[in-house]
């Protein structure tokens, strides 16, 4: 698995690189780019501790992860309304001490994972009551803030693995009525 990593730019800037792709890595759509060197291994530090103080959580019971993603309102991803309807819960935007609640739930994540696909893409989902939970794939040492959801009237089950199902327009329709 890849990692992120600090390299020099032609321009003579920092940037936190994307091992996977190579590419400039990026956090709500703000290139990680900076004037120094220092500055940009300061970011990625905190990117690998906040990772590891996921990897360090204690998952949640499966009641108490259903209480504490009921807990939240979730944004609706508008940009996806017709192909992909769910809904988001970004970390970076919620109040320190329910960051730490949050990192317990992406470690839940971790712990009680099914494999599913979402168009020929692998993912891990959590299943809990009408909703199942995923976050992209990352570098290894770049920490979850983003968790998506929708709800298991989009989740199929064939020969024993999941996989998204389309609803029909008049499905969606009804689901959010």
């Amino acid at each position: 698995m890849s990692s992120l990593f600090v390299s020099k730019c032609d321009d003579g800037k920092y940037a936190v690189i994307d091992g996977r792709s190579g590419g400039i890595f990026s956090v709500d759509f703000v290139k990680m780019i900076f004037d120094t060197e220092d500055e940009a291994q300061a970011k990625l530090r905190e990117f690998e501790e906040c990772r590891e103080r996921e990897n360090k959580a204690e998952p949640f019971s499966m009641e108490e992860a259903q209480k504490y993603a009921e807990s939240h309102a979730w944004k609706f991803a508008s940009t996806y309304a017709k192909t992909a309807p769910h809904e988001y819960l970004v970390k970076s935007r919620l109040a320190a001490e329910d960051q730490l609640l949050y990192e317990r739930f992406v470690a839940t994540m971790r712990a009680n994972f099914v494999d599913g696909y979402f168009y020929g893409h692998k993912n891990q989902y959590l299943i809990l009551g009408k909703h199942y939970y995923w976050y992209m794939p990352l570098p290894e040492n770049c920490p979850v803030d983003l968790i998506n959801r929708t709800t298991t009237d989009h989740l199929e089950l064939r020969d024993g693995v999941y996989y998204y199902k389309p609803l029909k327009a008049s499905e969606d329709n009804d689901e959010r009525t």
